[in-house]
């Protein structure tokens, strides 16, 4: 478990910058130009959402290795995020979903209503709408926790994440706009790449190839017994 938050903190952390690009704007509305309690109440409504995803995803995870196909999920997922990274019109094709229209869009319309709160209720419920919408590297955590088949290990790679983001998101305050000028061409770059990684990352470990650390062996649950993948 410790591990996964680890994980969580450096994919949150590293990836922060397409926070401060994409969601940058929001926030700073959201908490007045960097007022730190606003900020700090704004940040914890994100959290709370990435939590929940973790929960979601976490509680499906441990579904499916009940049925012995961790392995399996592990190397598809990779694959996924491999492909959603070098193939951004898969995104698109996501984004033009009747999952989109019936959930997505009332809930950024909600969120926009609540941009002029000055309540620290409506600063967190800000924060945990945000945390909902679609986002290429909430994607890539939500895959990452799922792919652990352990609700315990999603969840704390999901508050990991959340919490590597925050730094971010709370320097960028009135320079948001100027920060996602500065490094929108290398945020275009990093952010598939680091994806790219992860998703070789997965596909290894679902390999399990006996590479510590990398690929180690893999045990599941698979119809209620204990099954070993290498004896």
């Amino acid at each position: 478990m410790q591990t996964a938050f680890i994980s969580g903190l450096v994919i949150g952390f590293l990836g922060s910058l397409h926070c401060a690009g994409m969601c940058g704007p929001i926030a700073m509305v959201a908490y007045n130009h960097g007022n730190l309690a606003r900020g700090l109440i704004y940040n914890g409504g994100r959290i709370v959402a990435y939590t929940l995803l973790g929960l979601v995803f976490g509680l499906l995870g441990e579904g499916l290795s009940f049925f012995g196909v961790q392995r399996s999920l592990t190397i598809v997922i990779g694959i996924m995020v491999i492909a959603f990274a070098l193939y951004p019109s898969f995104q698109t094709k996501l984004v033009n979903t009747p999952w989109n229209r019936m959930v997505i869009t009332p809930l950024r319309k909600k969120l926009n209503s609540l941009l002029t709160t000055k309540n620290g209720l409506g600063h967190g419920l800000v924060g945990f709408l945000n945390g909902l919408l679609p986002c290429g590297l909430v994607y890539l955590a939500v895959a990452s926790g799922l792919a652990l088949v352990d609700l315990r290990a999603a969840l704390a790679l999901m508050v990991g994440f959340g919490l590597g983001t925050v730094p971010m998101m709370l320097g960028v305050g009135w320079g948001s706009l100027q920060i996602k000028k500065r490094v929108s061409g290398t945020v275009k770059f990093a952010i598939p790449s680091f994806a790219v990684i992860v998703g070789v990352l997965l596909v290894l470990r679902g390999l399990a190839l006996d590479i510590p650390y990398l690929s180690p062996v893999m045990s599941f649950v698979g119809l209620g017994q204990e099954i070993g993948i290498c004896q």
